[in-house]
C-alpha cells in the first residue's frame, strides 16, 4: 500500500472515530444537553411542529433540523430528544464531507473538529447557539479563500451563501470573517477587485438589513456599547482585573493562547509585519470588545464561551493553514499532537457533564416528587432553592416539562423558581388555565403538542423539600 493511500486511510479513520464518540455521547447525554437555550427551541419546535428562528439567525434551522424531522413522523419524546442531541454532530459532520470530499481540504476538515472542541465546555450541553455553528462555517470559507476556490460561478454561489449565513447567525461572527479575507489577502499581496466589490456589497447588505430588522433584543445588546451609561470599560484600567482576565484566557483558552503566539512567532520570523499586525489586532481587539462591554469573570460561563468562540477562529485557522500544513507537524507528530487535544476535550466534556448530570438527577428527584402530587404546576420551594438547586435557571419551567413528559402527558409538570413567579408581575396574571413557558412568557394549558404534553388545569402548588 503506497503511503499516500495509508494517510488517506489513517486519516479518514481516526477523524470518524472521532464523529462516532461524539455520538455516542451526544446519546448518553440527551438529557444533559438541554440546558438552557437548548430547552427553550427545542419545546418550541416539538410544540409549534416548525422551525424556531429568531433574530433573523436562520442557521437556527440547522440546529433544529434532526428533532423536527423526529417530531413530523411521529417519533417518541424521548427519541426527539436524542435527535436534538444528534443534531450538531449530524452538521458538523456534514461540514466536514464538505471540506473533505467537495473542498478537498484535509486541514479544513481538522479544523472543523478543533472548532467544535477548543473553547467549549458549557456550550456543549446547549448545543444550538448560533455563533458555535457560524463560526463553524468561517473555516470552509477561509478553505475556499485559500485554494481560490472563488472563480467558477459555483464556488462563487457557494462562497456567498456561507459567508450570508454566517453574518447571520451572529453579530461578532462579523469580525473574525473580515479579519480572515484580509489575513488571506496580504498572503497573496493581489487583489480581485470584482471580487472585493462582492465582498463591500455583501457586508453593505448585511449592515442595512440588520440595521432595518433590528430587535429589542439586539438593540439592548448594542447599548452595551455606551461608555457613557456602561461603565465596564473601567475594569480594564485596573491590575487586579487584568490578571484575573489573564489566568481566565490561560485557564481556559490555552490552547488558542498558543496556537496565537506560534502563528504571530511564525509571521515575524517570515517578516510579513502585516499579517502579524493583523493577527495580533484582531485577537486582542475581540477580547478588549468583551471587557469593555461585559465584566468578565474568573470562572468559565455558558454566556462567555459564546463571546469568546470568535477569538478561537482567529487563532486556529492561520495555524492551520501557515504551521500545520508547512510543517512535519502535519504529518504523524501533527496527527498525534490533534489526537491528543481532542481526547483532552472530550474529557473535559465528560468531566463537566458530571455537573450537569447530577443536576439532572436532581431535577428527575423534584419531578418524581411533582408528580406524586398530582396536576402539573408546581414552585420549587425556597429552601431547595438556597441549597442544592441555587443554579436553577430561567430554563427550569421548560426543562421540568420536557423531562417529565419522558414518562408520559399524563406525567407532566412545570416547575418554576419563587423568582419566576415573583417577575413580571406573574401572580396577577397567572390562573387555572395558563402556566409559564418561561418567565417573561405566559401560555395558555392547551398552547402545547397534545401529542407530547398535557398540562392540567390548575394553580401552581408549593412543593415540599427534596435537598437533603
Amino acid at each position: 500500500m503506497d503511503k499516500i493511500r495509508r494517510d488517506k486511510i489513517v486519516f479518514l479513520t481516526g477523524t470518524h472515530l472521532y464523529f462516532l464518540v461524539t455520538a455516542i455521547m451526544a446519546v448518553i447525554f440527551f438529557r444533559e444537553r438541554i440546558a438552557a437555550d437548548a430547552a427553550y427551541y427545542l419545546l418550541q419546535v416539538v410544540d409549534s411542529e416548525n422551525f424556531r428562528i429568531e433574530h433573523q439567525r436562520f442557521i437556527l434551522g440547522a440546529s433544529q433540523a434532526l428533532p423536527l424531522l423526529g417530531v413530523k413522523i411521529g417519533l417518541s419524546l424521548k427519541a426527539v430528544m436524542i435527535l436534538n442531541s444528534l443534531n450538531p454532530v449530524i452538521f458538523f459532520y456534514g461540514l466536514f464531507l464538505y471540506a473533505v470530499f467537495f473542498l478537498r481540504d484535509k486541514t479544513a476538515g481538522v479544523a472543523l473538529i478543533l472548532v467544535q472542541t477548543l473553547g467549549v465546555l458549557h456550550m456543549y450541553f446547549c448545543p444550538m447557539y448560533e455563533i458555535w455553528y457560524g463560526t463553524a462555517l468561517l473555516v470552509l470559507i477561509y478553505s475556499h479563500l485559500r485554494q481560490n476556490r472563488h472563480r467558477r460561478w459555483l464556488d462563487i454561489v457557494l462562497l456567498l451563501l456561507l459567508m450570508i449565513t454566517a453574518l447571520f447567525s451572529h453579530p461578532l461572527v462579523f469580525i473574525p470573517l473580515l479579519f480572515l479575507i484580509l489575513f488571506d489577502a496580504f498572503e497573496k499581496w493581489w487583489v480581485i477587485w470584482r471580487q472585493l466589490l462582492l465582498y463591500a456589497l455583501l457586508f453593505c447588505g448585511w449592515y442595512i438589513a440588520k440595521k432595518m430588522l433590528l430587535t429589542d433584543y439586539e438593540t439592548g445588546k448594542m447599548s452595551l456599547l455606551n461608555i457613557g451609561e456602561n461603565k465596564s470599560y473601567e475594569n480594564l484600567f485596573h491590575f487586579s482585573y487584568l490578571w484575573m482576565l489573564a489566568k481566565y484566557l490561560m485557564t481556559y483558552y490555552t490552547v488558542p493562547l498558543l496556537l496565537f503566539l506560534f502563528t504571530v512567532s511564525f509571521c515575524i520570523v517570515r517578516k510579513t509585519w502585516i499579517r502579524a499586525s493583523l493577527l495580533t489586532a484582531f485577537f486582542f481587539g475581540i477580547i478588549v470588545l468583551i471587557n469593555v462591554t461585559h465584566e468578565s469573570g474568573s470562572f468559565q460561563t455558558l454566556y462567555f464561551e459564546r463571546m469568546y468562540m470568535p477569538l478561537v477562529t482567529i487563532a486556529l485557522l492561520p495555524f492551520m493553514y501557515d504551521i500545520f500544513t508547512q510543517l512535519t507537524l502535519r504529518n504523524i507528530t501533527g496527527g498525534i499532537l490533534v489526537a491528543l487535544i481532542v481526547c483532552w476535550r472530550l474529557w473535559l466534556f465528560v468531566d463537566t457533564g458530571k455537573t450537569y448530570t447530577a443536576d439532572a438527577a436532581l431535577k428527575t428527584k423534584l419531578i418524581n416528587t411533582a408528580q406524586q402530587e398530582g396536576g402539573s404546576k408546581f414552585m420549587m420551594a425556597d429552601a431547595d432553592f438556597a441549597a442544592c438547586f441555587k443554579y436553577a435557571d430561567w430554563s427550569l419551567p421548560m426543562e421540568t416539562l420536557l423531562c417529565s413528559a419522558l414518562d408520559g402527558k399524563d406525567k407532566c409538570v412545570t416547575i418554576v423558581t419563587r423568582e419566576d413567579l415573583d417577575s413580571e408581575n406573574n401572580r396577577q396574571k397567572l390562573n387555572e388555565t395558563n402556566f409559564l413557558f418561561r418567565r417573561w412568557d405566559l401560555r395558555m394549558n392547551e398552547e402545547v403538542n397534545p401529542e407530547y404534553f398535557l398540562v392540567k388545569p390548575g394553580n401552581y402548588v408549593e412543593l415540599g423539600a427534596v435537598c437533603k
